[in-house]
């Protein structure tokens, strides 16, 4: 299955999404692009109903798309985009779906950028947070135990935990945490978070996997 929608070559950003049949992906075409697998599903069963018995069995869904550069098409059933999405100044590295909704992502770039995206309020960022870091953005990842918290890493070598309640200060990016300690780029991020109470306030222990 070939998704097409992408300008240029989209190879570092990818997401499923976990209740639905949802692919997100990011390029270096600054765009995310949100794809339904239901919509090839939908297609193959239009197809079937309304076959001539002289037409090849998968003929119907099977088209050659070009690829980028000199290299040679490939044949294999192709699904347009849901929606493209634009704001992006630079690649985008990293997509993620929130954990509740099937309509809200966000995505980071190297445009250092973290953005939060509503795909019923339309193509544009919802929420666009810049200098989130100092630098290119590689990852990102969406709490799923609690939808207000959201790490990235980056070239900066830094992590960065952001509330999406209170994601700016002066017009830029204002984690409410920032762990430092690599000393190379942060390539990937995993969060758990756990809450309890202690003596009236409540604590947050963050478990952070990360490779750099």
């Amino acid at each position: 299955m070939i998704l097409t929608g992408h300008q240029e070559n989209a190879e570092f950003a990818l997401a499923m999404c976990p209740t639905e049949p949802l692919v997100l992906s990011g390029g270096k075409d600054k765009l995310v692009v949100l794809w339904s697998i239901q919509d090839h599903l939908s297609t193959l069963g239009e197809a079937s109903s309304t076959k001539s018995p002289a037409t090849p069995s998968g003929s119907s869904s099977v088209k050659q798309a070009a690829k980028p550069g000199n290299e040679k098409s490939v044949d294999g059933p192709t699904v347009g985009p849901r929606g493209v999405f634009q704001g992006h100044g630079d690649t985008v590295e990293d997509v993620q779906f929130c954990p509740s909704s099937t309509q809200e992502f966000c995505s980071v770039g190297d445009d250092s950028c973290l953005m939060l995206w509503d795909a019923r309020l339309g193509t544009s960022p919802a929420v666009k947070v810049e200098k989130a870091h100092n630098a290119d953005i590689h990852c990102v990842d969406w709490n799923p135990h609690d939808l207000n918290f959201i790490l990235t890493g980056s070239a900066d070598s830094s992590v960065c935990m952001f509330d999406r309640r209170n994601l700016t200060s002066g017009g830029v990016g204002a984690p409410v945490h920032k762990f430092e300690g690599h000393t190379s780029a942060v390539l990937c991020v995993q969060a758990c978070f756990f809450f309890g109470l202690r003596t009236k306030h409540q604590y947050l222990e963050v478990l952070l996997k990360m490779v750099s």
